[in-house]
């Protein structure tokens, strides 16, 4: 088996943002992304979009993106794996989506997606963020950055809705890189089109303590 994990995300720089050092203490580790489709031309550009100061109305927006996953994959010695949804703000008409729209119908079809990639790889430890499971593999989940800083009562209330349906989170260490928050800072950075609508939260989620627990079944461990 591959020494390193998967690690999956919603977006584009929530790995690096969440758990960079953790997935730099395991080298070759592969990064999933489900929302990093998206159209080949952005016009108008969304607010997020606009924010970022480095797009023009028409610009190829999520493929610049996809670049900037790839360079930090790279700082991190890991690869990148781009599913083909497309993120919130893009899945509207004047876009041209035609994809699902319901919470339902898209839970379905990026679950789908991921069981494809799960029967594609030979890892045997998946990271996920706290919020699928697959019992032929060890899972951990991460908190995600800054969000637990700035909603701290919101993973409380989900590690709640786990301990409810069964599950147990056992916090296991991060890790320590021989470069210390520079790898981190390094692969954030990356991400030139996403820190500045992030601001000041960037620097607080390079320097806060990445959280990643072990999720298992309480019946498990009886």
């Amino acid at each position: 088996m591959p020494d390193g994990v998967v690690a999956v995300s919603p977006h584009l720089d929530d790995l690096a943002l969440s758990c960079a050092n953790f997935l730099a203490t395991r080298p070759g580790s592969l990064m999933v992304t489900a929302f990093a489709g998206g159209p080949t031309s952005v016009d108008p550009l969304p607010d997020w979009d606009r924010a970022a100061g480095c797009f023009l109305p028409g610009a190829d927006v999520v493929e610049r993106r996809r670049q900037e996953d790839l360079a930090a994959s790279a700082v991190l010695d890991a690869t990148s794996c781009h599913l083909a949804h497309w993120d919130w703000h893009y899945r509207i008409p004047v876009y041209g989506y035609d994809g699902p729209t319901g919470r339902d119908p898209l839970a379905r079809a990026v679950a789908a997606d991921l069981a494809l990639v799960i029967e594609r790889q030979e890892f045997d430890t998946w990271i996920i963020p706290l919020g699928l499971v697959h019992p032929d593999h060890t899972w951990l989940v991460y908190e995600a950055l800054p969000y637990r800083l700035e909603f701290p009562g919101e993973a409380h209330k989900t590690q709640q809705r786990l301990g409810d349906r069964g599950f147990r989170l056992e916090a296991v260490p991060a890790g320590e890189t021989p470069s210390g928050p520079s790898m981190k800072r390094s692969a954030v950075n990356c991400y030139r089109s996403q820190v500045k609508p992030l601001g000041e939260r960037v620097e607080l989620s390079i320097t806060a303590r990445e959280q990643i627990y072990r999720l298992t079944c309480k019946d498990d461990l009886q």
